[in-house]
């Protein structure tokens, strides 16, 4: 699908292809991309995490309050970081410990955190932030912005560890079948709760570059973020009943949203179909998704 889209766009708009264009797609990739790894493992694990993108703005409108009132930008992404695995040990502990549905915990997380940011700000901008901060997300190497090597760098540290360190693989089968993992010894209520934590940093981490980059705070960041991250994440693997999931295939959904997003400026069409195209794809992930689960319940 990436290579279909992207030849289409190359034969429509030549400057598609310019070295430029194709660093303003990676540059769209890396609030995305974050977050979809995060979905993956969640995904993995048989949950669904939709209070990613509310996190996203309340993070942002955390760090900006506090660089504006004078904090260490040094100490400005471990407070974000911090203020997003927060919200995601909520998540953790409702599923894990109480077995609370994913969907009813998320849910409700999105909504009070979207109304938090909502409250600090009334609704409003945060700008101000200091240079060095901004730095964070304008800054480049060799041409290419400072996150696009720092996502890159999770993603495949991310993509490594699920594969190949037990702990993390052992996601695969908890969610496939939690009571015999359970009872082959693995933690699963730890794992879920690892898993939601994972989740959020990686929507924090997404939250520095959007707030550094975009040089200020605001509540409405991240909307929608949840719907893309659940749409790259199945169409790279991911199942909604748990088991499956891919790191590097979650990034090719995101590459294909990007590209698509890019097609849209270079083709000048009106920014409203966005979301109707996004909306699409994540129809056509479920269905693939379905799809799959039947496949592999007739074997």
């Amino acid at each position: 699908m990436v290579l279909v889209v992207s030849g289409l766009l190359a034969l429509a708009e030549p400057r598609f292809l310019n070295a430029s264009n194709l660093v303003s797609v990676g540059t769209g990739m890396i609030y995305d991309l974050p977050v979809a790894a995060g979905m993956t493992l969640v995904l993995a694990l048989g949950g669904i995490d939709l209070s990613v993108g509310a996190i996203i703005g309340l993070t942002s409108v955390v760090t900006a309050m506090y660089l504006r009132s004078g904090g260490s930008v040094v100490l400005a992404v471990p407070i974000a970081l911090a203020a997003a695995g927060g919200a995601g040990a909520l998540n953790g502990l409702l599923v894990a410990r109480f077995r609370v549905a994913p969907f009813l915990v998320t849910l409700g997380t999105m909504s009070i955190a979207r109304g938090t940011a909502t409250v600090l700000t009334s609704g409003y901008y945060l700008s101000g932030l200091p240079p060095a901060y901004i730095e964070i997300g304008r800054g480049q190497l060799l041409g290419v912005p400072y996150p696009v090597f720092v996502v890159l760098g999770v993603v495949v540290v991310f993509d490594v560890l699920l594969r190949r360190w037990k702990p993390l693989h052992d996601a695969y089968y908890a969610g496939t079948n939690p009571p015999a993992a359970l009872l082959s010894g693995i933690d699963v209520g730890r794992l879920v709760f690892a898993g939601y934590v994972a989740s959020a940093l990686a929507a924090g981490l997404s939250a520095v570059f959007m707030t550094s980059r975009l040089a200020m705070g605001y509540a409405r960041f991240g909307e929608l973020a949840e719907l893309r991250a659940i749409a790259a994440a199945v169409l790279g693997g991911a199942s909604f009943s748990g088991g499956t999931g891919s790191i590097l295939g979650a990034a090719l959904g995101v590459l294909l949203l990007a590209v698509i997003s890019n097609g849209f400026v270079l083709l000048k069409l009106s920014v409203y179909w966005q979301g109707v195209v996004s909306g699409l794809i994540l129809v056509v992930a479920i269905a693939v998704d379905a799809s799959r689960r039947r496949r592999n319940e007739s074997r």
